[in-house]
């Protein structure tokens, strides 16, 4: 039942109006990228080059792409799907309905939450499997292994904003305010991902932050090894189950 459930409310979300407008920025971003990374600023693109020491113009986009584009697509996207998970529900009254069917409010709160985190990875993926065609013909030296293993890294940093966002719901309760934070901590986070980059004495810090986690790829592209892919994504599971476990007990509290 709560796999039906799970998939239900996945089909409900994408088709919801707010999923289609997350969808066209997505997209915008996937069409629009390539052309703005092909001309970046002079002063940009020399800082990119002082910290990645490469004129390469795959490393220098990837770099603009998932900084400028998917950064802030998944921190506006994680609040969008997630932002008022159970206070939309106990405004209509539709709540005590729901818990009153075989589910706890627990099991609730998470299957909500992996829903939200399903139609992130629809999106997500799904921008970047669209704009890899484009991305290959526009920017020279495309090199798709490097691309999909970033993708697939910074897919677990998307899953933690939709968390985060569940979380903040449930423990503020209040639509404006609970979307208001998690859009703010969720702003710094991504506004310091690129910290150990920017000085390497922090990156020692930085590395509890679950966006730099997500972008952890682009420190090793010239030297890719599997571990460079496997520990990021575990490091974010252990990060992403416990922001759900705090949020699952925060749930369990409110039914008493």
């Amino acid at each position: 039942m709560k796999a039906r459930f799970l998939w239900l409310d996945m089909r409900a979300t994408l088709g919801e109006r707010k999923t289609w407008l997350a969808t066209g920025m997505m997209l915008y971003a996937a069409i629009s990228m390539p052309f703005v990374a092909a001309k970046p600023p002079e002063h940009v693109l020399s800082a990119l080059k002082g910290w990645f020491s490469t004129s390469d113009p795959f490393i220098l986009f990837l770099f603009i792409w998932t900084d400028l584009a998917m950064n802030k697509c998944i921190l506006i996207l994680g609040v969008v799907l997630a932002g008022s998970l159970l206070i939309r529900e106990r405004e209509t009254g539709q709540l005590a309905v729901l818990l009153s069917k075989p589910i706890s409010p627990a099991a609730y709160f998470l299957a909500r939450t992996l829903s939200a985190c399903a139609v992130m990875a629809v999106l997500y993926v799904g921008t970047h499997l669209a704009a890899a065609p484009l991305i290959a013909r526009s920017v020279p030296g495309f090199r798709a292994g490097l691309f999909f293993a970033s993708m697939a890294v910074h897919l677990f940093a998307a899953f933690f904003t939709v968390c985060f966002s569940a979380l903040m719901s449930v423990l503020i309760q209040r639509r404006a305010m609970a979307g208001l934070v998690s859009l703010l901590v969720l702003s710094l986070l991504v506004g310091m991902a690129f910290m150990g980059f920017y000085n390497p004495a922090w990156s020692g810090i930085s590395a509890f932050n679950p966006l730099t986690q997500g972008i952890s790829v682009l420190g090793h592209v010239d030297d890719l090894r599997p571990g460079h892919v496997l520990t990021p994504i575990a490091l974010l599971l252990g990060m992403n189950a416990a922001v759900l476990a705090l949020g699952a007990l925060r749930v369990r509290q409110m039914e008493v």
